[in-house]
């Protein structure tokens, strides 16, 4: 049996990031391979004081007393995606705390595999060369699955190390249409696009580790308002606000303390495990968030959905391009949208299912023909 590494940002605080790095394990096991995620610690001191990333747009941290009030909660959600780490994703013995590490100690696996999220990124992992192979032998076949830029371009001073070690893939996908454009400014080889990791499971699949039980007892509109790009309130909180309004749904906020503590029917879910993450979405009536992987989840769930992006032509087009591809444009909004009516959010799930379907299978044989480099 063939061996996997993959490298990801696989256990930090964040729902799609921990999900993500466990989708593309459990797929590639089911392909017969033995697959490990190479357990590299982001951040670390590469990615500290990074001169490209975009700060000057996010929301200011929460108000001291609101997140005081939420610190069990912000506890307990740590320790459940702890737990979830620990549980299902198969990490390497050897531990990367720096980049350094792994020229003293290199992993050593039959495929390295750059997987998905932001890795290729500039502004978040500073272009971070582990998140490039750069420590796989020459030799070695590499691929990436549905890696990120979240850019239309790579700042100059980048571009060398981005060619020299992008060049050494034998296979490349990436998750977004803009990715796929600048891989073919740098190295002129097209790159195939393909689902999020989160999305080669359907929803069937991701219900086997789903929390069973219903978390909330009424009808509800599930927030998962996510600051780490831009600032998308109070856009966010009025949009809540007024399907609350039109629909009498209680409005259930999950993964980080608010802004701002809401009046009337408001239920925090900051606690949220993984696997209760997944079943608040299964549950919702509509999902409302500034997430990627809000939005993936919620389209595989087949839920009504408002996904908000500062601006739909902006250069960090996660959101966009996956909703464009299945032909949900209506329900993408940008902070200077007018609120729309609760009726928006819905579409034909059928269609909707069916190019989703298409696009698992097209994912899905890209990277069986990939790990045997075909």
């Amino acid at each position: 049996m063939k061996s996997i590494g993959i490298i990801t940002i696989h256990k930090i605080n964040n729902y799609g990031s921990v999900l993500q790095a466990y989708a593309l394990q459990k797929v590639c096991e089911d392909l017969g391979y033995k697959v490990e995620i190479i357990d590299y610690d982001f951040p670390n001191n590469f990615h500290q004081n990074n001169k490209y990333a975009n700060v000057s747009d996010t929301q200011p941290n929460e108000p001291k007393l609101i997140k005081a009030l939420f610190a069990k909660s912000l506890i307990k959600q740590h320790k459940g995606i702890s737990s979830f780490v620990k549980k299902y994703q198969n990490l390497s013995e050897k531990k990367y705390h720096q980049v350094e590490d792994f020229t003293a100690n290199p992993p050593s696996y039959d495929v390295y595999i750059t997987g998905s999220d932001q890795l290729w990124s500039p502004r978040h992992c500073n272009g971070d060369p582990a998140f490039m192979l750069y420590f796989a032998p020459d030799n070695a076949l590499k691929i990436s699955y549905a890696a990120s830029i979240g850019s239309n371009d790579i700042p100059e001073e980048l571009k060398k190390a981005y060619i020299e070690l992008l060049s050494r893939y034998k296979h490349i996908s990436v998750r977004e249409n803009t990715g796929a454009d600048v891989i073919r400014s740098l190295i002129g080889r097209d790159a195939t696009v393909v689902l999020d990791p989160t999305l080669l499971l359907n929803k069937e699949e991701w219900n086997k580790i789903a929390t069973p039980k219903r978390l909330v007892r009424k009808k509800y509109i599930l927030c998962y308002f996510l600051n780490y790009t831009f600032n998308a309130f109070p856009y966010v909180d009025e949009l809540a606000n007024d399907i609350q309004r039109q629909t009498g749904y209680e409005i259930v906020r999950v993964a980080r303390p608010p802004h701002k503590l809401s009046v009337g029917n408001t239920t925090y879910k900051i606690d949220a495990s993984p696997e209760d993450f997944l079943a608040l979405i299964r549950d919702a009536e509509i999902v409302l968030t500034t997430s990627f992987h809000g939005t993936a989840f919620a389209v595989n769930y087949a839920k009504p959905v408002f996904t908000v992006v500062q601006d739909r032509n902006a250069s960090d087009s996660r959101q966009v391009s996956l909703m464009q591809n299945l032909r949900l444009d209506r329900q993408v909004l940008s902070v200077k949208d007018e609120y729309p009516t609760v009726s928006d959010a819905n579409y034909n799930v059928e269609k909707e299912q069916a190019i989703l379907n298409k696009l698992r299978l097209d994912s899905k044989l890209y990277l069986e023909k990939a790990l045997k480099d075909e």
